[in-house]
């Protein structure tokens, strides 16, 4: 049973087709395992199988579902049959079909029988040919026996072909036998059928066996009266299977001692009989069969094939305790052997189960090819408009798209599908590349989704590339129309798009806008849609009728459609009689459409030729024929099972699957009532299975499955359907909303594992309170009880973990993936929502693992919104920023997280448990934990586009009481953005008057505008309505119309507006609520701005020439005026800082001065700040509580406001000029825009270090605003985009330590490590806080840094050649010596001494306390160690390896190699310390004791592996090695065994280190799969030595400049070349793991780090080491 491998959409071969073996048995991934027994066998098979559904049935379905990610389903299809019903014709019928399901689509065992000493009784016979009944009916009387029960029964019907008699139904017979109310008349109704039902057995037992002595009847017409439901089954299963079926059946055999005996003998005195004409009585008879299969049919299957069948006999125990308590056992028993066998056949089936893991293109894919299948199958016409289709796709000059219009129900999807299958026969003699998609049966109809999954199918069909996620809608439509440019003449492309109407409006889409223009000459687009929305498209001018073919499918003639339904009906052996007919054409002559042709068929097939029909009898429309066919289901299975089911199926989001819909209707407790009589409900209760059967059976070819993922899901075929059923049984919302919340819950595993799910019922009065159950709860005050019932449902995690040897195998619950969040959102749920799914790591990563990575961002987006919580607004930013990444590598999410949470979660403390989820899950796959993540950027957390228009933006205005922000266009169109609502909207609009400013009011009650026509407009924001417009022109006393003042600008004063004109010295004053003008100011100069005090009272209008005019607001009168002395420029700007006591005024050249005006009438001069250097003009200026930010295009100016003195002064980079600046929110970085680029620069107004960019590709930033409600950075682009970014973020990721260059230098020693790049300084990090504690200053550039094992001293050299000693608690510089040029720094590991190796002049030992001199060494040794004895010093001279003596400075132990060879590396051992091991350039591997100066050669190195042997690396213990990397390979060698391996990489390795126990080797390499910008190549890997497996990795998304691994408790140091530092560790033992919590639980502390302190060196040195030759000291 091997899956064939599906191939999606390459060229040369048929997509459909190739998908449609999707749908074929092997691809199914549920175990369905058919019961069959005999429903009379009540004292065994009825216990048995009851013990079975409640103990081993859970269990299973568990087992499959976490063992192998398989649904179960066991299908007992007597369970919920009327036990005087079990006999029917109809149950055996269905219990055939499901039987057949089983052994098709079973993804594992699919039979089990349970076969007792009962052989089962026959069915009587549904339907009986005419000519056979009547003479049987003949016989019987003829033998006397009275036939009128049969005549009474069985009815003539002439509608059969050839005509026939059927049983006449149980009700119509017996009215009362299916009362719902129980009673005495129901219990008459029952007996009479048991009567009847006994008496018609004897009558065709006697008489058809009479009939086949005689040859009136043949033997295969007469079986069907004498084979029971057991035997049917047993031989429709067994026999003629295929070879791959019979080892999936199981039979399990149970013999009675006493029951064998008695029939035995039956037996035995029936064959010493001499009269042969005697005959068995019926139970010798029945046994005789019974015998027959399982003592000769089932062993000769078990000789010839590999079918399981068990035997168990009963002990011979004529006790009825004791047989009841073998009973018991026995049950007890075949519990655990069904268990087992099943457990057995699952786990050893070779049934190759299809991936969880692909993207969601393929997804989609195979789900719009399994609905094209189907719909094929369904359709029922034959289609003359194909020849047209045909004649487009065939037709190379056509460029232009195919539309194919029609009504409702008039058959589009099944043309579309019937053509799609056709394509590939059509074009012979090339392979198309086909897409397909049915847009009318699936609940996705967002147009960027279905674009995005078009493009996905051609780019895999044409083998290329292309982005996922892209949420420029104007970028995507371009890689859609270059992806249509991928056609060729043999390769030629066919898209097929039905019912284009029901995608969202959201774009506009169903103008049809998006179609291009012209097609590639082969490339063929068809498109279905409704004739209304084609019609509306015309009209919107956006397609022009010649610009495609049109094909407008008509109505169906009556005489096609009364054709099929003949066709059909002769298909079922059915017709219909003249008068019926007469019906028929009336209802076709209102109707012909093709779904009301079936809704006629699927009523007509059970007419019987004596039923009276009339007018009333059919639907006069497809809706009146779809509630008509929903009523008869009511009445037959009832309006509780009928409107819950078929109400669930059209309430999910992708469907049902069966044993979905069976356990969501046992939580009903609507449906569950019907069931499970009060006086009788059990402890665990469940729908039965043939109830839903009957209803799919009753509704075949509307509702109908369809494999996804493996599992067969319900849906409808036509859309009508759920139009009608929402109206029908959906109408109350209350309902709906409940009904969402019982699918939430079922889907979140609430009542999962034996958990009872309350049940209210009604008391019994018949029995007292003492003898209610325990579990029954009185409610209080109330007639009800609450009682606790199991419901069996299944437990509902993200992800199944196999419980196999591989712990890291999981499967991912795509149901719940698909199905929770969307009814989560339905029933209100919002919390739940929040906490269960959005806000849940498990289950991004199940979506993201099972290829729903676009639809997840798209999830977190739209719920932003519906939640309001920001913090899904920054994890949708994180997702889409990486999506790349997570495409390619959806095991990566957790690195990515840590990677991109990690430094933000005090901004988003809410998502602290989603980050421990995030380092919990992903040990699962990936031993590699983030402890401090260098943040490469703050990702855009909301982007959306505005307008189309080249339009410039006025101003972005923050209205907090709403959460919105405002866009003011200069074409009059005022944009509100909610920045959780992906699409702003337009508020109001000027209808074409242009606006040149806007501002609203503190209590965001009134919106205004001023206008190029010097006008005023005032709305109510609220309602978006004008109040009132005011011409300012008239405004001003003495003025004309005809005088013309452009309006300059304005300002809000509380309820008042002050406004300045162009060229004017007037300042109007009016109040907005009445829009009366209150008073007019004159200034002396031209208004060039205006300001007012904090608390309103007094106006400041800054003019010409530097001058600003105090007024009284309240007065209109003028209290004083000041002006610079030195220069006569314009005043830009006017600043009060909060004290109100001064007031800070800047010209345009940028020119300052502060006045104190605690005496507003008498201003004093505190500052004047006169700008020197011919800088540009001001654009902008702000102030903050300490900072004054100046922004022009050549500079950015910070000022102290304290001490009014610059502090910092920026410059933009070299050809660029600066174009708006602000502050951030917490005033510590500067944010700027640069001419030429669309990102967006962040300085560090501390150090003048540009430490952020904020990447940006929708167009050059125009306009840039913060949002402090929102926490947001706001910007608009030239495309006429806005996008934001959150503040906190940007000033968390400003605030991340840095230094001033690359790292060079890693080293660390407990709770801290250290760092250098480059620069005079040497950094003291905190392993606890991450942050930079200390800076030690030196007076030259660093070269080498020594740190002691204690970590309390600090030793480096500078270029300039002094050394300095640090003490690193205190800071302070205790030595700073003068000796040389420095080429290596050791200190001894017991931290006493210290060893300056040089090459030009004497090296030195000398004391590290006191900065004595011990001694000198003479000799030049390069890549120097000091042994762990700290006796020697080991480097290399020449080719010989020398130690020389710490206490002499000679070489007292000299090795050269025998071969002359140069020694290029050697290690030292530490846990042998008189050992070290050497590589020579011949490739020798030699062991070397020191103390003996005994030698060992060791191992010999292939030629291939003799270059980058500097790279050589031991192991503590000596045991691995790492001997060299050659390109893209690491050679390891394990020492003690002789093994040499080879690790190979994805790319260039930048660095590689081995762990001091020889477990791990770290490396960092390039050639990251991602071409995008965002991200380098550079990714940090751990592989494991023993097996050479990669356990874990991390793309870094940074460019490294250095790799460290600390020695004892693994953690991994990676220094970057922008100056941070990223901090890994490696977890993999309880010991790692608990690192992690510790550092987690850090995280939670509000303990804040001590403040950076910077220590400087010694001024001069205080010692001198001159005598570069000789030994000295001074």
């Amino acid at each position: 049973m091997e899956i064939p491998t599906p191939m999606f959409n390459v060229p040369g071969h048929d997509p459909i087709a190739n998908f449609s073996h999707i749908l074929t048995t092997q691809a199914s991934r549920c175990v369905q395992i058919f019961i069959c027994c005999n429903p009379e066998g009540k004292a065994h098979t009825e216990a048995e199988r009851k013990a079975l559904r409640e103990s081993v049935y859970p269990k299973l379905r568990e087992y499959c579902r976490h063992k192998h990610g398989l649904e179960f389903q066991a299908v007992d299809a007597y369970v919920g049959v009327d036990p005087d019903d079990v006999h029917d014709s109809t149950v055996r019928k269905l219990r055939i079909k499901l039987l057949d399901e089983c052994l098709k689509f079973s993804a594992g065992p699919c039979f089990v029988a349970l076969i007792g000493e009962q052989y089962g009784s026959a069915s009587l016979p549904a339907e009986i040919e005419a000519s056979e009944f009547e003479v049987i009916l003949c016989k019987s009387q003829n033998e006397g026996h009275c036939t009128r029960l049969l005549q009474n029964w069985y009815q003539r019907d002439e509608n059969a072909v050839p005509p026939a008699y059927y049983l006449r139904s149980k009700i119509d017979v017996l009215p009362n036998y299916c009362s719902k109310i129980e009673g005495r008349a129901k219990e008459v109704a029952h007996t009479a059928w048991r009567d009847s039902f006994a008496e018609m057995k004897v009558i065709f037992n006697e008489t058809v066996k009479m009939c086949v002595k005689e040859g009136t009847i043949k033997p295969e017409q007469a079986r069907k009266y004498f084979t029971s439901a057991l035997e049917e089954e047993l031989l429709h299963a067994l026999e003629n299977q295929s070879p791959s079926v019979l080892p999936m059946c199981i039979c399990y055999i149970c013999k009675v001692p006493h029951v064998t005996r008695h029939l035995k003998k039956m037996l035995k005195d029936h064959e010493r009989q001499t009269d042969s004409d005697s005959e068995l009585p019926h139970d010798g008879l029945a046994y005789a069969k019974l015998l027959r299969l399982r003592d000769e049919i089932l062993p000769a299957l078990v000789n010839s094939s590999d079918l399981h069948v068990y035997t168990s006999t009963l002990l011979d125990n004529h006790n009825v305790n004791s047989m009841e308590q073998m009973k018991l056992e026995y049950i007890d028993g075949l519990c655990q052997q069904f268990y087992t066998d099943v457990v057995k056949l699952i786990d050893s089936s070779s049934v190759q189960r299809l991936t969880d893991r692909f993207d969601g293109g393929i997804g989609e894919i195979m789900r719009h090819s399994s609905m094209c299948h189907l719909y094929v199958t369904l359709s029922d016409f034959e289609w003359n408009e194909m020849d047209q289709i045909k004649e487009y796709i065939l037709k190379k000059q056509s460029n232009s798209p195919f539309i194919i219009v029609g009504g409702p129900c008039s058959g589009k999807t099944l043309l579309m599908a019937t053509c799609a299958r056709q394509v590939c026969s059509w074009l012979k003699n090339c392979t198309p590349v086909t897409v397909s998609r049915f847009l009318s049966s699936t609940n996705n109809s967002s147009f960027r989704g279905i674009l995005v999954g078009i493009c996905q199918q051609i780019a895999r069909g044409y083998h290329k590339s292309m982005q996922i996620y892209n949420d420029n809608i104007d970028k995507l439509l371009n890689c859609f129309t270059s992806l249509l440019e991928e056609s060729s003449e043999q390769h030629p492309l066919i898209i097929m798009i039905d019912a284009a109407d029901q995608i969202s409006e959201t774009h506009s889409t169903r103008a049809f806008w998006w179609l291009p223009k012209s097609l590639p000459p082969f490339t063929k687009l068809i498109i279905s849609t409704t004739l209304k929305n084609f019609e509306t498209a015309q009209k919107s001018m956006q397609l022009n009728p010649d610009a495609a073919d049109l094909l407008e499918l008509k109505p169906r003639e009556r005489k096609e459609c009364n054709k099929i339904l003949t066709q059909h009906l002769l298909s079922s052996n059915r017709k219909i009689t003249s008068g019926q007919q007469m019906y028929i054409n009336a209802a076709l002559q209102q109707c012909t459409l093709p779904l009301f042709v079936n809704l006629l068929y699927n009523e007509i097939l059970f007419w019987r030729s004596h039923e009276d029909i009339d007018e009333q009898t059919l639907g006069i429309g497809v809706h009146d024929s779809i509630n008509r066919l929903l009523k008869r289901l009511e009445r037959r299975h009832g309006e509780s099972l009928v409107s819950r089911a078929l109400g669930y199926i059209t309430l999910a989001a992708s469907g049902l699957g069966e044993v979905e819909l069976l356990d969501i209707l046992s939580l009903d407790d609507y449906v569950i009532q019907h069931y499970w009589w009060q006086n009788g409900l059990p402890d665990s209760v469940k729908v039965p299975y043939y109830s839903l059967a009957k209803l799919e059976q009753d509704l075949s070819g509307f509702l109908v499955g369809r494999l996804h993922n493996g599992i067969k899901l319900l849906f409808w075929t036509n859309r009508h359907f759920p139009l009608v059923v929402n109206k029908r049984y959906l109408r109350n919302m209350e309902t709906v909303q409940q009904m969402h919340n019982l699918i939430a819950e079922y889907f979140s595993g609430r009542w999962s594992r034996g958990r009872g799910k309350p049940l209210l019922v009604t008391l019994l009065p018949q029995k007292p309170k003492e003898e209610q159950p325990m579990q029954w709860q009185m409610l209080e005050n109330d007639p009800l009880m609450k009682i606790h019932v199991d419901r069996q449902q299944p437990s509902q995690p993200w992800f199944f973990h196999c419980q196999s040897s591989n712990p890291f195998l999981v499967f991912p619950n795509h149901r719940k993936i698909e199905e929770l969040a969307y009814h989560l959102k339905r029933s209100g749920r919002l919390r739940d929502l929040y906490l269960d799914v959005m806000s849940s790591f498990a289950s991004h990563q199940a979506m993201i693992e099972t290829g729903h990575l676009v639809q997840l961002i798209a999830e977190l987006e739209e719920n932003t919104g519906t939640i309001n919580r920001r913090e899904i607004r920054f994890l949708a930013a994180v997702m889409k920023s990486e999506h790349c990444l997570l495409r390619d590598f959806p095991d990566q999410l957790s690195m990515v997280i840590q990677m991109n949470l990690l430094p933000f979660v005090d901004c988003f403390p809410q998502l602290f448990n989603y980050l421990k989820q995030s380092y919990q899950e992903g040990l699962r796959n990936n031993a590699l934990a983030v402890l401090h993540s260098p943040v490469i950027t703050v990702p855009g957390i909301s982007a959306a586009f505005c307008t189309s228009d080249l339009a410039v933006a006025t101003d972005i205005i923050e209205v907090q009481s709403q959460s919105l922000v405002l866009v003011t266009l200069e074409s009059g169109s005022i944009c509100a953005w909610n920045l959780e609502v992906q699409a702003p909207w337009e508020q109001i609009n000027t209808k074409g008057v242009k606006v040149s400013g806007a501002q609203i009011s503190d209590d965001d009650q009134y919106l205004v505008l001023a206008t190029v026509h010097s006008t005023i407009l005032v709305y109510d924001f609220a309602r978006s309505s004008l109040l009132y417009e005011v011409d300012m022109r008239k405004s001003l006393a003495g003025n004309t119309a005809e005088i013309f003042w452009p309006i300059c600008g304005f300002v809000l004063c509380s309820t008042n507006a002050i406004v300045w004109f162009e060229s004017s010295t007037e300042v109007c004053v009016f109040d907005i609520k009445s829009c009366q003008t209150i008073m007019q100011l004159n200034c002396p100069r031209e208004v060039q701005c205006v300001s007012f005090t904090t608390d309103r009272r007094y106006a400041l209008c800054g003019q010409l020439k530097s001058t600003v005019t105090i007024f009284d607001i309240h007065t209109g009168l003028q209290i004083s005026e000041i002006f610079f002395e030195f220069t006569e420029a314009s005043v830009y700007s006017i600043f009060l800082p909060e004290s109100n006591e001064e007031i800070c005024v800047v010209d345009k050249v940028g020119n300052m001065c502060v006045w104190n005006i605690e005496d507003m009438t008498e201003p004093n001069l505190l500052e004047e700040i006169i700008c020197t250097e011919d800088e540009n003009e001001v654009l902008s200026v702000e102030l903050s509580s300490c900072s004054l930010l100046l922004s022009r295009a050549s500079c950015i100016e910070l000022w102290n406001t304290l001490v009014w003195s610059m502090s910092n002064k920026f410059k933009p980079p070299k050809g660029g000029s600066f174009v708006q600046a602000i502050l951030s929110q917490d005033c510590e970085s500067i944010i700027a825009v640069i001419s030429g680029s669309q990102a967006l620069f962040v300085w560090k107004k501390e150090t003048g270090q540009c430490v952020l960019i904020l990447e940006n590709s929708l167009g050059t930033p125009l306009r840039l605003a913060k949002c402090y409600k929102q926490k947001a950075l706001v910007i608009f682009t030239s495309k006429g985009f806005l996008k934001s970014w959150d503040l906190d973020c940007i000033d968390t990721a400003s605030a991340i330590p840095r230094t001033e260059r690359s790292i060079q230098i890693l080293s660390s020693q407990g709770k801290h490590f250290y760092s250098s790049d480059g620069t005079s300084i040497v950094y003291k990090w905190s392993l606890i806080f991450f942050q930079i504690e200390t800076a030690f200053t030196h007076a030259d550039l660093v070269k080498h840094c020594a740190l002691t094992r204690t970590g309390a001293s600090l030793v480096t050299a500078d270029i300039s050649g002094d050394l300095y000693v640090w003490d690193t608690e205190g800071g302070q510089n205790l030595h700073r010596i003068r000796f040389g040029d420095v080429t290596q720094l050791l200190i001894t590991p017991n931290d006493r001494f210290v060893v300056s190796l040089c090459e030009d002049h004497v090296s030195k030992v000398w004391k590290l306390s006191e900065g004595h001199i011990i001694c000198t060494i003479h000799t030049h040794l390069e890549n120097a160690v000091i042994t762990s004895e700290s006796t020697f010093v080991l480097g290399l001279h020449q080719h010989f390896l020398l130690a020389v003596s710490l206490w002499s400075g000679a070489v007292v132990k000299r090795f050269e190699c025998t071969d002359k060879a140069d020694i290029v590396a050697f290690r030292t051992l530490n846990n042998y310390p008189d050992y070290v091991m050497l590589v020579s350039s011949s490739g020798s591997i030699y062991t070397w004791n020191i103390t003996e100066e005994s030698l060992y050669r060791q191992i010999q190195l292939p030629v291939r592996f003799l270059s980058q042997l500097d790279v050589f690396q031991v192991s503590s213990d000596g045991r691995i090695a790492i001997l060299s990397v050659i390109t893209e390979n690491i050679s390891v060698l394990d020492i003690l065994q002789g093994k040499l391996s080879v690790i190979s990489t994805e790319g260039a390795i930048f660095s590689q280190r081995l762990t001091c126990d020889g477990k791990y080797i770290v490396y960092v390499c390039y050639g990251h799969p991602c071409h995008c910008d965002h991200h380098s190549s550079a990714k940090l890997n751990i592989v494991r030595t023993t097996d050479g497996k990669n356990i874990g990795c991390s793309y870094l998304s940074k460019i490294p400049s250095c790799l460290a691994v600390s020695e004892y408790n693994l953690n991994i140091f990676v220094g970057f070349e922008d100056g941070t530092i990223g901090i890994y560790t490696v977890v993999d033992n309880l010991a790692a793991q608990n690192k992690i919590k510790s550092q987690l639980s850090n995280l939670s502390k509000t303990e804040l780090p001590s403040q950076k302190k910077s220590w400087s060196c010694k001024n001069i040195p205080n010692a001198f080491w001159v005598d570069f030759l000789n030994e000295g000291s001074l």
